[in-house]
Parts: structure tokens; sequence; C-alpha cells
């Protein structure tokens, strides 16, 4: 199928369909789980570590592994990173603090008196002070030797847990880089464009296909769910955000957690006046810290319709090559934005309990410290007057006018055609949508909502523990 080329419901060609038969509806069910097989993985991917020895060294520990790595901890660190029951409660996840090694319950040459290893998988610890022993794993204590131990050797073979790379980007430690070039397939319109990746509703619901939905949406920052069943209201949207990507993030102002979108003539807002072209944009959301939400998601409840995507890193890519003094200009001064969520929703049949105005400032192009694009913000509808310097504004403006004519233009901008029955889900932070001045059928109704990175990347957590087998830790998402 060629995107942007699909025709209206029951027609083709503009001839009438006739009753599928047996053979064509089994052809039809076949080509539909070829197309979603390569999104489920047929196993969960494992990695484990083992123990090949360790040595007490008074206020230090040795230990070496069984990839070749071998690595010094002090000891100190052991004692106060130890999570056992008896330092950490297992049931609330906290520090027990009076076992915490501080103050006067820290004597200062605290030592290991002795280790030893248990079935090459934990290191058990007794202390000089007499204290609770401690037992670490060791995945545990490899995930964090590269941060915090002195290396003695270095490993022989890779340990890294491959598995995890695409999310570090979105963990929301100080400092992380934006995602490699080699973890994202970037996209522009033309005659060789491939299918965005989809998935059934049924197989996303499974751990192995909703860790591989979650990887396919931020590499390819558009993914379509098919075969969403019948509703009436939000609930199958809310449902499907709550199990699969960590649950909608809500706004003071809505009672509901998701936006609804019905056409509406003689609509104040754009958004409700589906007649009118709505240009390309990253929805604001109530961004936290000034960071809109990670993900956005649009159920087609009712009717048909076109949307417009652009991938927003493949179009900043190719400004940088073409206009490198433009780039740099979007890229370091603020766009002045400012929304007002209830006079924006003015034609919603929704209830709004409350004022809410956002007044944000940040660059379109936001970049890591490697100077790599990390995130994109633009949305012109609430653009405010620009407070940019009298000998810096008319500089800017020439780049903004030349990335808004490569946003919409015909070499970036893509047509995708939703029905009843699909969820378009789209990265936020790179991928801008629109709709396009293509037909929208009268009763097409849109339910949707944002979904905040710390939503995304807690759910990605769990299903990467739940598929592999084991615990992870920060230090595997630090940056590195």
């Amino acid at each position: 199928m060629h995107l942007g080329s699909e025709q209206a419901p029951g027609t083709r060609g503009g001839r009438s369909q006739s009753r599928p038969t047996l053979e064509m509806a089994l052809s039809n069910l076949k080509t539909m789980r070829s197309r979603l097989a390569p999104l489920i993985p047929s196993t969960a991917s494992r990695f484990t570590c083992s123990l090949l020895s360790a040595e007490a060294r008074g206020q230090n520990v040795d230990v070496s592994f069984r990839d070749g790595s071998a690595f010094r901890f002090h000891s100190l660190w052991l004692r106060d990173a130890c999570r056992d029951p008896f330092y950490v409660s297992a049931a609330a996840g906290e520090k027990i603090l009076s076992r915490t090694p501080l103050g006067a319950r820290c004597p200062a040459d605290l030592a290991a008196k002795s280790v030893k290893t248990e079935d090459d998988s934990h290191l058990r610890v007794e202390w000089s002070d007499g204290s609770n022993e401690s037992l670490f794993s060791a995945n545990f204590l490899r995930a964090y030797a590269d941060e915090v131990a002195k290396p003695l050797a270095a490993p022989t073979a890779s340990t890294a847990a491959d598995d995890i790379a695409w999310i570090k980007p979105y963990s929301g430690v100080p400092g992380a880089l934006a995602p490699a070039d080699e973890m994202m397939d970037l996209w522009a319109n033309g005659p060789d464009n491939k299918e965005f990746p989809r998935i059934s509703r049924a197989d996303v619901a499974k751990p192995e296909g909703n860790l591989s939905f979650l990887k396919e949406l931020m590499r390819h920052g558009v993914v379509i769910v098919d075969e969403v069943p019948d509703a009436e209201d939000s609930s199958v949207l809310l449902e499907f955000a709550k199990s699969c990507m960590g649950g909608l993030q809500k706004d003071p102002a809505r009672e509901e957690a998701n936006w609804k979108i019905v056409k509406k003539d003689g609509a104040a807002s754009i958004s409700y006046n589906q007649d009118m072209r709505l240009n390309q944009h990253t929805d604001q959301s109530i961004p936290g810290h000034g960071i809109p939400a990670l993900v956005l998601i649009v159920h087609y409840m009712k009717g048909y319709g076109v949307n417009t995507l652009t991938d927003g890193f493949a179009c900043a890519k190719a400004l940088r090559e073409r206009d490198p003094e433009a780039f740099e200009l979007l890229a370091t001064y603020g766009n002045d934005q400012e929304r007002d969520f209830i006079r924006s929703r003015v034609d919603a049949d929704q209830n709004h309990n409350q004022s809410l105005l956002i007044s944000t400032k940040a660059p379109i192009l936001q970049l890591d410290s490697h100077g790599n694009l990390t995130r994109l913000q633009y949305n012109e509808v609430f653009r405010t007057p620009s407070t940019l310097p009298y000998d810096v504004f008319t500089k800017w403006y020439a780049a903004y006018r030349k990335f808004v004519d490569m946003v919409h233009s015909p070499e970036f901008e893509r047509c995708v055609r939703m029905e009843k029955n699909q969820i378009l889900v789209m990265q936020n932070w790179r991928v801008m949508h629109g709709r396009g001045n293509a037909a929208q059928s009268p009763d097409r109704t849109l339910v949707g909502g944002t979904v905040t990175r710390e939503a995304v990347y807690s759910r990605a957590r769990q299903l990467l523990e739940e598929t592999s087998g084991r615990e992870l830790f920060g230090a595997e998402l630090l940056v590195a």
C-alpha cells in the first residue's frame, strides 16, 4: 500500500466492492499477519552476568567477572548501595535510615572482613563492624562497575545489554544523549516510501509485542495500531494508553485525561474546523519543567480522514546540511509561545473546570551536549510576538521561514489515511502532525491524548525486565 493513495471505504477506483469471498478473506488475513509479524520477536533476549572470583582487601573489594572484566569497589560504596531487605524496605523500596552508613553508625575504618561468591551469581560480604551481611547479585555489580569502580581488567566479551540502548535517551538522567543515528530510521516523502510500522491491538497487548511496539515507535517515530475494538467513548483509548504506554497525561483544566475532536460548523478553533488545513506541529500538552509529552496518541473512533506527518529530525538534518547558520539560529534562540487551554478548547463538548495558561520560550531545535538533536518543539498556532533582540530577529525569522517551508514541502510532508478502529501513535519530540486538505468524513471523531516521557520510560523498563527475566539497574541507563 502506498501512503496517501488509499480510497474511501467500500470503493476502489470508483467502483463498489462486492462481498469478499472466503478465499479473499483468508488471503487478506495472511497478508495482514505477515505485515505485523516483524514487530513480534519470537523469543525474548536475555542477559546475565557471572562471577569468577572476589577478594576482600579491607576498604576495597576486588571482583572478577566471567566476561574477563575485573573491578575494585570501595567497601563503603558496597555497604551504602546494598539493597538487602535489612537495609532497604522491601515493601516501600525506601532506605531504612537507622541502618545507612552515616555518622556514628559507620566507623571510619569500615571494611569488608570477608567475601565469598555463591553459585557464581551472588557476592556475600561480611562487615568488620559486625553489621548484617550484605548480598549482591552479579548483574547488580556489573551494571554499576563501569561507573563507580576502578577497572582492573577489560572484558574480553561484550556484556552490554544492547536491548536497552534505544530507551536511554528518554531516561531523564541529566545529560542523557540524543538517540544515535543508527537507532533511528529517518524518513521523508517520495516514490520509495516505506509503510509505517503496524501492529494489531491484540499483539501489542502481549509483553513481547508491547516492547517491540515501543522500540519501533522510537525508531520510526510513527506506529499504526490496527484492529482496535469499536468504541462509543474514550474507554478503548484509555485502556490502550494505560496498559501499553503507562497512561495518559491529565491536565488540571479538563475533567478527562483525553481530548475529543468532532467536526463543528463555524468552529473558532482550527482543530475543530475540519475543512481547514491544520499545519504541522508538535503537541505542547502540559509541559513538565518546560518539556512536552514524549508521545501523542490519536484514536479514530468514527469515520476516516487524512493526517499529514513530517519527520522533524529528517527535516532538521537537511536544514543543517543546507544552511548551517539557519540551523544554529533555531537551536540557539527561543521561540515564544503561549496557550490558553480553555480558549483553545472553546469548540470542545467536554467540560473544563478552570483556566490554564502556559507560556514557553524554547528553541525549536533542542540539542544535547554533543550538539545532536534531542527534541523538536514547534507549533505555529500558539506562537506569540517574538522577544528576540533587534539584531537577531531578521536573521532568526529567515531561518524560521526556511524551516517551516521545508516542514510543509512535498519533499518532507507525507499523508497517511486513517479510519475507524485504528490508532495513530507518534513520537511527539520528533514527528510533527497536521490535517491535510483531503476529504474527512462528516462523522470523523477523534479521541486522543499525550503520554509523558516518565510513563513511556517506566513501561519500557518494566517490559524489558519482564521479557529478559532480569532486573535492570539505574547505572545501566546512565550516559556512557
